[in-house]
């Protein structure tokens, strides 16, 4: 393949794709695997999906206005980095090391070669599950967390060992419970505790692929329970999220190193 510059000189960090000599080349590349998740360009007016913009781009859309025109070198911890969409977009700002995660073979085969077209030198991939972030070792100034949390046996251990690993800020993207006067649950609150009617800080079971079909789904938590488990896991500066459709996108802000997004 030709040694061609993975950037543009004239936009400093501005990574494409200068892999693939021409179309058929890149064609190939993608029809190789039977699926792909994220939609990524390559050259030549061929992505990785053909139809767009899919969801993690819409998320990206409405996630990036949280970050400084220019990170400045800032450390990222990308949890199910899947190819590698979040790595490219945060490399374009200005992020420095990047730590993707990610477990399944097909994923992980993917943003390694996603890794090498795009020449990111410093987006390491691990084969790790996000139950085992206590590995990892390291503290990162950023955390991407998107489209995990309710794949996850214990979404509060996760949260609380991300939050000892993240200096700066979160950003999640998850499907929640919709907001409804019909929600609610009669618990044992208080002191003396007594039944009391709540409408939020709920958390529903649907393992055995009662969501979406999907066995690999545990739970869907509603806005607040989400914001408080943040709380517990130390983040303490929240901006507003933004729902498109029953998705929610969270910029989470801890410390002063990032701008305050929506």
């Amino acid at each position: 393949m030709p040694a061609v510059p993975c950037y543009d000189s004239s936009m400093p960090r501005r990574y494409v794709p200068a892999y693939f000599p021409n179309k058929d080349d890149a064609l190939a590349f993608v029809n190789g695997y039977d699926y792909w998740y994220q939609r990524i360009f390559l050259g030549h007016d061929v992505y990785t999906r053909p139809i767009g913009p899919a969801l993690h781009e819409r998320v990206w859309d409405r996630l990036k206005a949280c970050f400084p025109a220019d990170l400045h070198g800032a450390s990222a911890l990308d949890v199910g980095t899947n190819a590698g969409f979040f790595p490219i977009q945060l490399k374009n700002l200005g992020a420095g090391k990047i730590v993707g995660l990610e477990f399944e073979d097909r994923y992980l085969s993917q943003s390694s070669k996603i890794k090498e077209i795009y020449r990111l030198d410093d987006f390491e991939i691990l084969n790790m599950d996000a139950h085992r972030l206590v590995e990892l070792g390291s503290e990162f100034d950023i955390t991407v967390f998107t489209g995990i949390f309710y794949h996850l046996k214990n979404p509060l251990q996760v949260i609380e060992d991300i939050g000892r690993l993240t200096r700066d800020a979160i950003l999640i993207e998850g499907e929640v419970i919709p907001e409804s006067i019909l929600n609610g649950v009669r618990v044992r609150m208080g002191f003396p505790p007594k039944l009391m009617y709540q409408r939020s800080g709920l958390m529903k079971f649907v393992g055995g692929g009662r969501l979406n079909n999907d066995g690999s789904n545990w739970w869907v938590m509603d806005r607040e329970c989400l914001e408080q488990m943040l709380r517990v896991a130390g983040f303490r500066f929240f901006s507003r999220p933004v729902f498109e459709s029953s998705q929610a996108c969270h910029g989470r802000h801890q410390e002063q190193g990032l701008n305050p997004g929506h």
